[in-house]
């Protein structure tokens, strides 16, 4: 079913003329193509609006010559009166550099008046709704992710430096096998103090202008270590590398990238799981593919399974490591799919830009 949309437009005009010209143009047939009904009030001055702030509108169309100001000095005044209200500012002026500074200071759209018509007006309507609401989603998501950002600092990083040092105080005063045990504890939260800052290090990026860097990573070290990490959880579990000395764009959270693939292998192909790794490379691009023994994954489940929150049914977990896999993987300008292997368990694949030196 197709939504229908009304917008509820005010207009901020104090030349009649004006007025009425924006109100035929509303009532143009061209409306129609873009949306089905608008709703138009109008007003002379910014004092009526200022008087009720709270009416819900979704679009203001505003002067910048009125009784009370002229300028840029009215756009300013009008966002702070409808903080979270689109601006359109119509004006009787060609004039691109202020055009331009109309749209840093907070309007969606700067309109001469000369130029309006019935198309053209209403394009900018939806076109200025569709933004706003875009922007406010987006300054949404970085409020949250400064919320987590929070979380990581104060309830999780701190929360694993206790476990971390408890654990060293077992591994002091534990008999041998024990001590075992401590020290792996020790050593899981040594990874995930380390990921929880490398985390927050993306969280504090992304919300930056410019995004996240990529760097030069060196694989055949990257595997490695997500290997050992696996056999600190398997002991039986069997991983053969056969890597070659390639360098890759991506970052470091690459590691937790391998990280996740190779432990989700043992968690799925059981104990004595065996792992086998190969790269291949053509023309800019590192393949890299991880294949195992266990269980397998059911060719429904192939795509679906990097998508948040999904999980096998006999999985313990959240299912977020192998959405966080596809979404790292995505960001390097890379790739990554399952298949069936050839010992009959699941092979996945992941293609990463080969750097250049």
């Amino acid at each position: 079913m197709t939504e229908t949309v009304h917008l509820d437009v005010l207009l901020v005009e104090d030349n009649p003329g004006d007025a009425r010209l924006v109100e035929h143009h509303l009532n143009s047939p061209a409306v129609a193509h873009f949306v089905d009904d608008v709703t138009l009030s109008h007003v002379d001055s910014l004092a009526p609006v200022a008087e009720h702030s709270g009416t819900a509108y979704d679009v203001i169309l505003l002067d910048l010559g009125l009784p009370e100001s002229t300028g840029l000095a009215t756009l300013d005044r009008a966002t702070e009166i409808v903080e979270a209200v689109p601006i359109i500012v119509l004006t009787g002026m060609q004039d691109r550099e202020m055009a331009i500074e109309a749209i840093n200071r907070g309007a969606q759209d700067y309109l001469p008046k000369e130029d309006l018509d019935g198309d053209r007006l209403v394009r900018a309507l939806r076109y200025a709704v569709v933004r706003s609401r875009q922007q406010r989603a987006i300054q949404r998501q970085t409020d949250q992710m400064d919320f987590f950002n929070s979380i990581l600092q104060h309830d999780i990083l701190n929360g694993m430096n206790v476990i971390r040092a408890r654990g060293e105080l077992l591994e002091d005063t534990l008999e041998s096998e024990e001590r075992e045990y401590a020290s792996t504890v020790v050593q899981w939260s040594d990874d995930l103090i380390e990921l929880t800052e490398k985390v927050r290090s993306v969280l504090e990026t992304v919300t930056e202008e410019g995004g996240r860097d990529h760097e030069h990573r060196e694989l055949q070290a990257v595997l490695a270590d997500a290997a050992d990490r696996a056999r600190s959880v398997s002991d039986d579990c069997t991983i053969t590398i056969e890597s070659q000395a390639l360098t890759v764009v991506a970052d470091e959270l690459l590691d937790d990238v391998f990280g996740n693939l190779f432990l989700n292998a043992v968690e799925h192909g059981g104990e004595d799981v065996t792992i086998d790794v190969t790269t291949t490379v053509e023309e800019g691009t590192v393949t890299v593919r991880l294949a195992d023994d266990g269980d397998g994954i059911p060719g429904s489940d192939a795509r679906r399974i990097f998508e948040r929150g999904e999980k096998g049914s006999e999985s313990g977990g959240t299912g977020f490591g192998l959405y966080f896999v596809d979404t790292m993987v995505r960001s390097y300008g890379g790739d990554i799919w399952v298949e069936e292997s050839e010992y009959g368990g699941a092979a996945f694949y992941l293609e990463l830009p080969k750097a250049t030196l």
